[in-house]
């Protein structure tokens, strides 16, 4: 947490320890995908791999199928910020961190910022009974092709993208982000 008597050199070495801490854990978790069977972009067989776009590119958003059974359409993020997370049940990092998302999503969805998780288990069933069993009121869907081809393929988890109201990638979070982290999310609300 930053504090106001910190010097700007002391927040930069913090923000720089957290962002290396984020790679790191982005690398631990390479062995994890491949212990679970999953490969580290989880699409389905035949899906193009993709670089991911790079900060400021224009991302064509497809539509979302969620994990309730609801579609949303493109049009449906038109005008809003999007956070998306790319996750699994079994990640632990993802766990740490769906609370705060799911905090961020609740105190700002009515202002135009919402979070879309991604998730990359096998069985849909999976990624219901996590999001019922934890009460989660952001919205969820699997990642498929179509999300494979709009924001590339992962190189770990968790991974948060975040896509501005001009549909432009503004930001990319590799590993965990801190609570402090998630909530400064919320000033792409006004970009």
């Amino acid at each position: 947490m930053s504090h106001a008597f910190e010097s700007s050199s002391v927040r930069g070495r913090r923000r720089l320890l957290r962002r290396a801490a984020g790679f790191a854990l982005a690398g631990l978790s390479a062995p994890v995908l491949a212990q679970s069977g999953a490969a580290p972009g989880a699409a389905p067989r035949g899906a193009a791999r993709t670089d991911p776009p790079a900060i400021g590119a224009r991302i064509e958003l497809p539509a979302a199928r969620l994990l309730d059974g609801r579609e949303l359409p493109p049009a449906y993020w038109r005008d809003k910020v999007l956070v998306i997370e790319l996750w699994a049940t079994w990640c632990p990092f993802c766990k740490r961190q769906n609370p705060h998302l799911d905090q961020l999503h609740r105190a700002h969805a009515g202002s135009g910022l919402e979070v879309l998780g991604l998730s990359i288990d096998r069985r849909p069933e999976d990624a219901q009974q996590y999001m019922r069993e934890h009460g989660y009121a952001f919205h969820a869907a699997m990642f498929d092709a179509q999300w494979q081809a709009a924001i590339g393929r992962p190189k770990g988890l968790p991974i948060v993208w975040v896509i501005g109201r001009d549909a432009r990638l503004r930001q990319i979070e590799i590993g965990e982000m801190f609570p402090e982290d998630i909530e400064e999310l919320a000033r792409w609300r006004t970009s």
